[in-house]
């Protein structure tokens, strides 16, 4: 169950990426921005911003779940099958479908469609989320399919699920990008709705496979939320967590952003983190500092794709993770 197949991606690994996003994910972080791959069903999005107003979805509803309102179309979404008929009717395309099951064969077919980027600028296929781990499966048979073609491949991943999952992944792909939301397991139950523990002890099986085979390339990834999971003794607490792992490799920042506030209003959820600021490079660089002053022998950036902030540069890439 996929919800997008984005081509051209810079940010989900190097070079051109085409970025495969499942659907279904255990945690509710409340800064999440893909509101689209929480739900492991298939689910009907609505973008007012395209609606006409025409109509013509609540003639072709067979449930009566829509109805007019001043603002534009209102669906009750118990009433909701997901059946569609919205989708086919709309003049506009203001209503999708977000959810469709794929085999791994037609999703890697959908990836060679691209290889000619991969080639030329070492790019390749990231699979992300929602959680890859709910089927993870179906994600080592896509890893499978992209060795044989010899197509560079990625798991974007929170960490979240049984080790032999996630086994099953680090095995098959050449890199791997687990994140770290916060040190204290009651503080991240709090944010996500789960413990921290499976994950922290995943990543050390992680980092134990990793540096013990020399492959995949490990990533951890630190998403940076003003107020929520910045302070000081927070990321100190990630930096030791850090530095007691078996070997040393990279760690994003990666600088929170409201670019999916839009897309919560497009699924009929609320948005958790209104009024919240996007993260300050002084923020980010003191994250920084506290990193690599106690994980020294990790190489520690800001933003996604092995991007590194520059001292003074005032630009920073928007990234993204597995569920933010």
């Amino acid at each position: 169950m996929v919800f997008d197949i984005s081509r051209y991606m810079i940010e989900d690994g190097p070079g051109i990426r085409t970025t495969v996003f499942f659907k279904g994910c255990p945690l509710r972080c409340v800064w999440c921005s893909n509101p689209f791959g929480l739900s492991r069903e298939p689910e009907i999005v609505y973008n007012r911003r395209k609606c006409v107003l025409c109509g013509a979805c609540l003639t072709a509803c067979p449930q009566n779940a829509l109805r007019m309102e001043p603002q534009g179309v209102a669906l009750d979404r118990d009433r909701c099958t997901t059946c569609g008929s919205c989708v086919t009717a709309c003049l506009s395309a203001a209503r999708t479908v977000a959810g469709r099951i794929y085999s791994p064969r037609e999703i890697v077919l959908k990836v060679l469609d691209d290889s000619k980027f991969y080639r030329r600028c070492g790019g390749g296929v990231t699979l992300s989320g929602g959680e890859v781990l709910l089927q993870a499966p179906a994600a080592a048979e896509i890893l499978d399919l992209c060795r044989c073609e010899l197509i560079h491949s990625a798991v974007e991943t929170s960490g979240y699920g049984p080790w032999p999952a996630l086994r099953s992944l680090v095995e098959r792909c050449d890199l791997i990008f687990i994140d770290i939301k916060h040190s204290s397991a009651e503080v991240h139950r709090r944010l996500t709705g789960v413990s921290n523990q499976a994950i922290l002890e995943n990543i050390r099986r992680t980092a134990e496979h990793v540096f013990a085979a020399g492959s995949p390339r490990l990533v951890l990834r630190v998403p940076v939320i003003p107020g929520i999971n910045s302070d000081q003794d927070n990321m100190a607490g990630i930096a030791r967590f850090i530095a007691g792992l078996p070997g040393a490799a990279e760690v994003n920042l990666l600088p929170y952003h409201q670019l999916g506030t839009s897309k919560y209003e497009m699924a009929g959820l609320k948005y958790g983190l209104d009024g919240v600021q996007g993260a300050s490079v002084a923020l980010l660089d003191e994250s920084r500092e506290i990193l690599r002053n106690l994980a020294p022998e990790w190489r520690c950036t800001i933003g996604g794709g092995e991007i590194e902030h520059a001292d003074g540069d005032e630009g920073l890439p928007v990234s993204g993770c597995s569920a933010c």
